[in-house]
This record gives structure tokens, sequence and C-alpha cells, in this order.
């Protein structure tokens, strides 16, 4: 499933697999000017041509590395003509050469999106610019250390991957890294912009004050963690005590999305 919504001088493309008629883990894409920010999960590869027939794509970043951003950079490459993506350093021989970390993806992951075919990748300069804009390229690890953001501080817009997902999200990826997280939003407080462009497909209105809310808190939860750390409490008994009954992706997840993952960072 490939859905094209237009935000005006922005295009979300929003991506998923169609499990018994209905989409499963949906993700979302955008294209500016020419340029297309990550290119979707493999399991919507047979779509791409006709679905960007009228949406032209001049050039492509991945915000990092993962499955569901990097896995149709082989299409635009080979079948449409467009350049090798623009990404992280430290993304780019994890985008050439996927088999160094594919082996690692779960079940779940395979199901939603797919595994992703090796494509051409180089190293993103400090900006990209098209015919009517100009981003700052920003380095905003923790999701992963390879994540990157675009900023358009003429218009305001923050494309932020999947750095930010919700104000109080209390799950998360066996391998993200909280701390980071607060760290990279913290960073780009310093930076101005009012609206936040989110691969999970939120587009956020007053988007400082979103994030702010978020490191409010996490931060406020953090400070509860390690109390309750100091007297001898169990991550396991943190969590269920903070947060609750652990997330109902827990299970499918193989444990890679998790309330205890949150907990567990926190306290790293």
């Amino acid at each position: 499933m490939i859905v094209m919504r237009s935000l005006g001088d922005v295009t979300q493309i929003i991506m998923g697999r169609l499990i018994n008629g209905k989409p499963f883990y949906t993700m979302s894409c955008y294209l500016v000017d020419g340029l297309l920010i990550d290119t979707g999960p493999f399991h919507v590869a047979v779509e791409i041509e006709q679905a960007f027939a009228s949406y032209p794509v001049r050039q492509i970043v991945n915000t990092h590395h993962h499955e569901d951003h990097i896995s149709n950079n082989i299409v635009f490459q080979e079948k449409l003509g467009i350049g090798p993506a623009l990404a992280h350093e430290l993304a780019v021989p994890l985008i050439k050469n996927p088999e160094i970390w594919t082996s690692r993806l779960r079940h779940y992951q395979h199901l939603a999106w797919g595994v992703p075919p090796a494509s051409d990748a180089v190293v993103i300069g400090p900006e990209v610019t098209t015919e009517r804009f100009r981003f700052q390229v920003l380095h905003i690890p923790g999701h992963s250390d390879d994540h990157i953001a675009l900023l358009e501080p003429e218009k305001g817009w923050l494309f932020s991957g999947d750095l930010f997902i919700s104000e109080k999200l209390s799950t998360l990826r066996s391998d993200e890294n909280a701390n980071e997280i607060l760290d990279s939003m913290h960073m780009l407080l310093q930076r101005e912009f009012s609206t936040l462009f989110c691969a999970s497909g939120r587009v956020v209105k007053n988007a400082h004050r979103a994030i702010e809310a978020k490191i409010l808190y996490w931060e406020d939860l953090k400070k509860q963690v390690l109390n309750l750390h100091h007297q001898g409490v169990s991550p396991e008994q943190i969590r269920e005590q903070l947060l609750g009954e652990e997330s109902s992706l827990y299970g499918p997840s193989e444990g890679d999305f998790g309330k205890i993952n949150l907990i567990k960072s926190l306290l790293a």
C-alpha cells in the first residue's frame, strides 16, 4: 500500500504492507521539491514506479539505515535512474551491504517490512539543496547511531525520522539509547522550527512544545527510575510500578519493543 497525501509543499507518502486487506505497521516518507526523504519498506517495492509516476524524484536522503527506510533505494536507482542515496557516514556501509546486519532482523520485521536489498549510497554533506529549498543536516543519534534529521529553517520544517514518535512514549526498541535520544532532542531545541514531520506519520505543529513535553516526561521518569533502582528495586518491578503492564508489541516483537527496554536504557 502506498498513499500520497498533500501537505502543501510537502507530500507525505504513507507505506505499509496489507495483511488481510488491512495495513500492517505503516511508515511515512516525505517528498519535497524532488527530494525524497527515505524510501520505505521492501514489501511495497512493486508499487513504487506506478505510485511515483506523477511525483518526480531527483535525489534521495536516508535518515538512517533501518529496513523500513532504505529498502526501495534500489528501485529508484535501477528503474527510475536516481543517483546514490545520501546518508550519514555510519549508514553508508550498512546501506551498501545490508548483510552486515539483516541476519539480526526478527520475525516481525520480516513480516512488516522485509529485507532491504543492497543499494548505492554516499556520505551526505552539511546541507542538501533543491531548486527551492535548503536543508541543514543534523546528526541526531539515539534511535540509531547513524540517524540524521533535515531542517529547512526558512520554512520551519524538521524531518525527524524516528527520533520523536510521541510526547509520552513509554516503549523503546532494544537497540535504542534513551539518553542519547534525550541529548539529541535537547540539541534540536537550540534550532528554530515549527513543524515536525515524523516517519511514524505524525505531522506535529508547535514542534518545540511537543519535544519539550517528551523531554520532561522522560526526564521525570528517569528520576523515578533511578530513585527506585537505588532502593534495590529490579528493572521489571520498576516497569510494573511506573509503566504498568508490558506493551502489546512486546511478545510479537520478541522483546524488541517494550517498556522494559525504556527502563533499562534510562538506567544505563
